[in-house]
């Protein structure tokens, strides 16, 4: 089986809303540091010196009797302890200070982001919050955040946009502590006072130091104007179907009754046929947000796939369709939702081939994971394009004379339906010569 050379990123929009954990010193705070001890002791080993080499000198030209020299090293080593541990104390008290600044100062810092801060240590244990925090969940102090992680996350109920719960190994925190690089992902979750809440999770290490900060982020706002936007989508798109339907079905009817005008009224089809087609993707987009948790069932992941491309062959006569599915390969997942990400990859495969050829579609398990690819010999991707495939309204084929071009969603909705499955999407493709797309997702339970 070819590699994937490709793996499907976060959107645009998901990377803006991205909790940034980086915070800012402040005021004052870089002009004085704590004295290291290195520096402590070098002070004083510098000044231990000067003391006995001016003072040896001093006493030789001083005092010409010996009795009296004796006398006054005694007092000169009394002295120099006395003054040495007057020094010491001094610059003790002095760094002491200064780190209490300094922890003050990251302690006002910590208490005045904006974010809600949790400070986590290595036995997965928060041990800290800031303000922030408090208020964002609701409760009545910090010391009601403290507590194991897993403890803290059930009792605020910690769940994905679908409403599955997150697993323990997927926590941000865990990730960073382990040492892996973790990208903010959106959840949901219920505040004291009962009320839901979208969020947004990151966490990244402290070095050095055993610790993780997690920096949850309320993005309930920005969650809400995107319904309302979805909702505006959904709307429209469905009043647009009906006019589109009605104008097609008038164009064949004076194709039927006028041939001669055939060319013209075939051009009309096409572009209603595009229309339609582009409102579908508006659909599935809005469908995509609006609607609430997955109804998962377990099912072959190679049945589904005949399935889907059994009806796709019926609109597509000039390319032909293989199913390759050695195995049985079962999975948990929303029929419906995973038919739609198959026949979104199979309508891609077939307008980006205008010339007909074969479509090839395999399902196998590889390194503990359902795969299911889809191949075709079309087009083929730029290799300065395919960064960008997976993001929102943008294709790397469009205003071609065959209309192939949608505007930019089906591979986004794709790939967001893949990850609320626990699954991730990636690709290989040569321009010229074809692309394959692959579905990685997780087995079920005892397969």
């Amino acid at each position: 089986m070819r590699r994937p050379c490709a793996i499907a990123g976060p959107s645009p929009a998901t990377a803006d809303r991205r909790p940034r954990a980086r915070i800012a010193p402040p005021s004052g705070m870089g002009r004085r540091r704590p004295w290291s001890p290195g520096r402590i002791v070098a002070v004083y080993v510098v000044l231990s010196l000067a003391w006995a080499g001016l003072t040896g000198l001093l006493v030789q030209r001083l005092f010409g009797d010996p009795r009296y020299q004796e006398l006054v090293r005694t007092a000169n080593r009394a002295a120099f302890v006395v003054l040495s541990s007057l020094l010491l104390y001094a610059l003790i008290r002095r760094s002491e200070s200064e780190v209490r600044r300094f922890g003050a100062e990251l302690r006002s810092a910590f208490d005045n982001m904006a974010d809600g801060l949790l400070l986590v240590d290595s036995e997965m244990r928060v041990v800290d919050a800031n303000r922030a925090a408090v208020e964002l969940l609701g409760t009545a102090s910090k010391k009601d955040l403290l507590g194991p992680i897993e403890d803290w996350a059930k009792r605020f109920a910690l769940r994905y946009p679908d409403a599955s719960p997150v697993p323990f190994e997927r926590y941000a925190t865990r990730r960073a502590l382990a040492g892996e690089a973790v990208v903010p992902y959106e959840g949901i979750m219920r505040r004291a006072d009962g009320r839901e809440l979208f969020v947004s999770i990151s966490a990244a290490p402290l070095a050095g130091m055993g610790l993780a900060v997690t920096v949850i982020r309320d993005i309930s706002a920005a969650r809400r104007l995107e319904e309302v936007r979805d909702e505006f989508l959904a709307t429209a798109a469905h009043e647009l179907k009906t006019p589109l339907a009605v104008i097609k079905a008038y164009a064949q009817l004076v194709e039927r009754r006028a041939p001669a005008d055939a060319q013209p009224l075939a051009a009309i089809e096409r572009q209603v046929d595009r229309l339609d087609r582009l409102v579908q993707h508006l659909l599935d987009t809005s469908r995509l947000h609006l609607e609430g948790e997955a109804r998962r069932e377990r099912l072959d992941l190679g049945v589904l796939a005949r399935e889907v491309v059994d009806r796709a062959r019926r609109g597509a006569p000039r390319h032909t369709f293989t199913v390759e599915a050695p195995a049985p390969v079962m999975v948990s997942v929303d029929r419906a939702r995973l038919a739609r990400v198959v026949a979104g990859l199979l309508d891609n495969s077939v307008r980006f081939s205008p010339a007909g050829g074969p479509v090839a579609v395999r399902v196998e398990v590889d390194t503990g994971e359902a795969v299911l690819s889809v191949t075709d010999h079309g087009v083929g991707i730029p290799r300065e394009q395919q960064a960008r495939v997976f993001e929102r309204y943008y294709h790397a084929h469009g205003g071609g004379a065959d209309d192939s071009a949608g505007i930019g969603l089906t591979l986004e909705v794709s790939r967001a339906i893949v990850e609320r499955h626990g699954g991730r999407m990636t690709f290989e493709s040569v321009a010229g010569q074809g692309s394959t797309f692959f579905v990685h997702l997780p087995l079920a339970a005892g397969a």
